[in-house]
């Protein structure tokens, strides 16, 4: 029979959660002290999408409200079950690739999209949201790499062009530009993202979202204003606290 997920982490595992993102915490701190940066000039987004309503709620308590997933359905269901358990309301980052057709899903929902990647999409977008919620901050992706297997994202040179084009829909708020480097170890990472960085300046973008749980350091030293975090937030905690 399928786990019935509990209704709270366990002590040990609160305990350990706590722990973890305290120290995801000061490394953003010691990496911004590093570069001469301000901390608050980086925001955290806790990515719960490999868990459930227990650690998300979980992380709310800690007064960790940004919260990222890269799954509609999931943050639909987890959106519900913490509107149902009480929980302080998230703000809602999807992180992951949005099909149009769930465009209406979500456009309530979200405080963020940082997967935006065609006038479609954005056009899309500007009609389902709610002119009575703030504008929805959206984050242009930028292919960093060339390969065909690189599908998600606008080609550098298309930016401008799109960049601009975003500007002029009223229910959306220009936040920035966000990038995934290809696999590799930080230092591999860091020309993509001060490239990144490059085309934010050339662009006049004011956020950059780059940065996970391996390179949050190389990214918060190119200028990251976003880093998403979520298995260093994870580490050590029971297969319960997965549950969905």
């Amino acid at each position: 029979a399928p786990q019935t997920p509990p209704m709270k982490l366990s002590s040990a595992d609160a305990r350990l959660l706590a722990a973890n993102l305290s120290q995801v915490r000061e490394r953003i701190a010691a990496a911004c002290a590093r570069a001469g940066r301000d901390p608050a000039g980086v925001r955290l987004v806790a990515v719960s999408k490999y868990a459930g309503a227990c650690f998300a709620e979980a992380l709310l308590e800690l007064g960790q409200l940004d919260l990222g997933e890269n799954r509609v359905q999931h943050l639909v269901a987890l959106d519900a079950a913490l509107s149902a358990r009480g929980a302080p309301r998230p703000r809602w980052h999807m992180i992951g690739h949005l099909q149009r057709n769930k465009v209406n899903q979500v456009a309530p929902l979200l405080h963020a999209l940082h997967s935006l990647d065609g006038l479609p999409l954005a056009e899309r977008l500007d009609a389902a949201r709610d002119p009575e919620l703030a504008p929805l901050e959206v984050y242009l992706q930028v292919k960093l790499v060339s390969e065909a297997s690189e599908r998600a994202g606008v080609a550098p040179e298309d930016l401008a062009a799109l960049w601009s084009q975003v500007g002029d829909l009223t229910r959306l708020a220009r936040a920035g530009l966000m990038g995934l480097p290809p696999q590799g170890t930080p230092d591999e990472a860091r020309p993509h993202f001060r490239r990144l960085r490059e085309l934010a300046e050339e662009v006049g973008a004011p956020g950059l979202s780059m940065g996970m749980t391996a390179d949050l350091e190389v990214a918060i030293e190119q200028g990251a204003s976003v880093v998403r975090v979520g298995s260093a937030l994870l580490e050590g905690l029971s297969p319960d606290a997965r549950l969905p």
